[in-house]
């Protein structure tokens, strides 16, 4: 990054990060920067270590029997990796959703949106339902949920189910929150509100969302990543990457000639 980008404080931070599924070297050598309130995008074909990548930002990846990972990956100037961090501790500060709504079965829309906190100690009824409150409106979803709060998650439809699952993310304030094909289960008028509340809340948070959908991509995000075969091929301005790309590979594969 040049000396202009760099003024923008960064949030998190990838340098050299490789990740394995026992022999499969899955992610190689990644080292990106993600400034503070922005979105960034990750692009490339099916199976090239894009959700692999996703998950190694807040050590899920780890959790998969035989997978590993190395390099570091920074929040906020500090090691995720280092050997002193609670994994457990750190997704609290890294918040994701899945491509999939999952919201849990045995909770009410209320119960789903607090969990977090609960985890943390936090009991008084009078705070978590001013989170909750909170929450649901960063998430656009209060106006459609406020009168039935105690009826099951699973209730909703399968973009307020999305949307409920981001507000449960945000419950515990991350700097950082990740996305994994947030619409890709989404009809479009959902996928659209998804894309209205990233925009929205980037305003106050990092975002880094994994989408097969390029024009997503370049309708939302400040920066994208391309990779390829867990190659970072290219990364920049989601302008430059859609119009004027420096790799004849990413030129190839936005303009629909591979992948």
């Amino acid at each position: 990054m040049n000396e202009k980008q760099t003024e923008q404080k960064v949030t998190l931070a990838t340098k050299d990060l490789h990740a394995w599924f026992d022999d499969f070297h899955a992610v190689k050598g990644i080292s990106v920067e993600y400034p503070e309130k922005t979105i960034n995008a990750v692009i490339g074909p099916s199976g090239c270590g894009k959700s692999t990548y996703l998950r190694c930002l807040n050590r899920i990846h780890e959790e998969v029997p035989g997978a590993k990972a190395s390099g570091e990956v920074s929040l906020l100037g500090q090691n995720i990796y280092a050997p002193h961090v609670d994994p457990v501790e750190l997704r609290r500060n890294i918040g994701m959703v899945f491509q999939k709504p999952n919201p849990f079965p045995n909770m009410t829309i209320f119960e789903n949106v607090v969990i977090g906190l609960k985890l943390q100690g936090y009991s008084k009824k009078s705070y978590l339902l001013e989170v909750a409150e909170h929450c649901l409106k960063k998430a656009a979803l209060w106006e459609e949920v406020k009168d039935k709060l105690n009826r099951p998650g699973t209730s909703l439809s399968g973009g307020q189910q999305q949307r409920l699952c981001i507000a449960r993310a945000l419950a515990v304030n991350p700097p950082v929150l990740l996305m994994d094909e947030p619409t890709s289960a989404l009809d479009p008028i959902a996928s659209a509100k998804i894309e209205e509340l990233m925009t929205e809340l980037k305003k106050e948070f990092t975002v880094i969302v994994v989408t097969h959908n390029m024009q997503q991509a370049a309708r939302i995000a400040d920066y994208t990543s391309f990779l390829v075969l867990g190659e970072l091929i290219e990364h920049g301005l989601s302008s430059q990457i859609f119009t004027n790309p420096k790799e004849q590979k990413t030129e190839d594969y936005v303009t629909g000639r591979f992948g």
